[in-house]
């Protein structure tokens, strides 16, 4: 068995395990675990000390991990540790910060690339892993709701509940991923590499939390979610293929309406308005049914979407006008009545069931003012992130290494609203791949040199970078010296 996996199988033994063993076998195990999993060179060992206080007592606070070694050999410490806390048939095996404060692992704890990562895992492991909202909070402990699920480590939570701020039960040898997935991102975020098999473990892992940070949809998944909910938005940063699966959507549904939203589009070109007509008299109006009409008519034959590109360009409450109200789930009875009457047709406007209507939306544009809560709530929001996969079939060295770059960068910097303003991989794509490596390149490093160098200079202007401003600066500089290399 390996130190690791005998580690794994102690903890899931919980305290009956430390009534069998003494602190050093424990310390010593805790070696072995390094020696097989990391580096073994001084300058990575030396920064880190074991830490090992095992209470025989039920009442009474037991623990053992790494601590960085910066810290005195006992008593309070500083900065970020990755530790377990034995509890009855089981234990607790947590991230924790030293109740003498953050330390220099501030800039661990306060990067949002560690919580997006700690988050990643969390989905990964279907909420197995719990992760504090804000790493950075002190005052509050960890839930009731969350703690009861736990192993009874009471002791431990009245001293150290509020430093706590990722964790995972531990109860049987299939909470082991979690434990190991844990702990080597505390070494990872400590800069101490992996060797052997955990190194190349770890390296697929980190593709696997980056695919959990940005997670993808298929085309057949959002199909589902348009025919289920009826009334959808794509939405995320620029070059994320929003469009192109909008228009993949139509294509598969068979019948479609396309329109283009702008600040200019109005209730009368979307629902219904008069428009002039000259005659011998003088000017005559007549009624013109809007796009919805057009589609809402083409749907009582047959199933039928209406694709909206860039749904909030638009001032949406003024061109739904009261059409609003029929974008509603299950409400296929519900009219309204319409100030104008087409040739033909009523002045009531029942949707048809048929009719699915599929948006657009670029979060990265903020000219545009949000959705209202009335209008959001009658829509599903499918998010779209940047997809490394399409990047990596372009064969385009230049293409993945700077994909890549541009990706870490985002995610270990940038706040939710910045994270937002990430160049998808259509920056990173031979739009036309139908040359050789060579010559694709050439496209890949002319599209990155007048397309995604300007938006990410844009950016930097316009400031809408906040604190990952000079992160991104030096990725724009790190991209353009890669471009002046070839």
């Amino acid at each position: 068995m390996s130190a690791t996996n005998e580690l794994i199988d102690g903890m899931a033994q919980g305290r009956e395990w430390i009534a069998m063993g003494d602190s050093e076998s424990v310390r010593t195990l805790l070696g072995r675990v390094y020696d097989e999993r990391y580096h073994s060179a001084a300058h990575h060992k030396d920064r880190f000390q074991l830490r090992v206080n095992l209470q025989k007592k039920d009442d009474a606070a037991s623990y053992a991990g790494w601590i960085t070694a910066e810290n005195p050999m006992s008593g309070p410490y500083q900065g970020t540790s990755f530790v377990w806390f034995p509890g009855m048939r089981g234990s607790v095996a947590v991230l924790v910060i030293g109740t003498d404060g953050f330390g220099a692992d501030t800039a661990i704890l306060g990067r949002p690339g560690h919580a997006r990562r700690l988050r990643a895992l969390s989905r990964l492991h279907r909420g197995k892993v719990w992760v504090k909202p804000d790493l950075l909070d002190v005052s509050t402990v960890v839930p009731n709701v969350v703690a009861e699920q736990w192993p009874d480590i009471s002791a431990a939570l009245k001293s150290y509940s509020r430093v706590i701020y990722a964790a995972v039960s531990v109860r049987s040898d299939d909470d082991g991923r979690a434990v190991e997935d844990l702990l080597d991102l505390f070494f990872h975020e400590h800069a101490t590499p992996l060797t052997g098999n955990p190194r190349k473990h770890w390296e697929r892992r980190l593709e696997e939390i980056a695919g959990a940070v940005f997670p993808a949809v298929t085309l057949d998944e959002v199909l589902a979610i348009l025919r289920e909910r009826r009334f959808v938005v794509l939405e995320g940063p620029p070059g994320t293929g929003k469009t192109r699966l909008a228009y993949q959507l139509a294509d598969r549904v068979g019948s479609a309406t396309h329109v283009q939203f702008h600040a200019a589009r109005t209730y009368e070109d979307f629902v219904v308005g008069l428009f002039p007509r000259p005659t011998g008299q003088g000017l005559a109006f007549d009624v013109r049914p809007g796009d919805l009409l057009v589609a809402n008519a083409a749907a009582w034959e047959r199933e039928h979407v209406l694709v909206i590109d860039e749904i909030n360009r638009a001032d949406l409450a003024r061109v739904l006008g009261e059409a609003v109200v029929l974008f509603e789930v299950g409400e296929s009875n519900r009219r309204v009545r319409l100030p104008h009457a087409p040739a033909g047709q009523d002045h009531e406007l029942r949707l048809s069931p048929k009719l699915l209507v599929l948006g657009t939306r670029n979060t990265a544009d903020r000219t545009i003012a949000r959705m209202d809560i009335a209008i959001r709530r009658r829509f599903a929001f499918v998010e779209m992130w940047p997809d490394l996969q399409a990047v990596e079939q372009g064969g385009v060295d230049l293409a993945t290494d700077t994909f890549a770059d541009a990706i870490h960068t985002f995610v270990e910097f940038a706040d939710e609203d910045t994270l937002r303003l990430v160049p998808g991989h259509a920056y990173f794509l031979d739009p036309r791949p139908d040359l050789d490596v060579a010559g694709r390149a050439d496209r890949v490093a002319r599209r990155m040199r007048f397309e995604l160098l300007p938006l990410l200079r844009h950016y930097l202007d316009e400031k809408l970078c906040g604190p990952a401003s000079e992160a991104v600066a030096g990725l724009a500089d790190r991209i353009e010296s890669r471009l002046m290399d070839r």
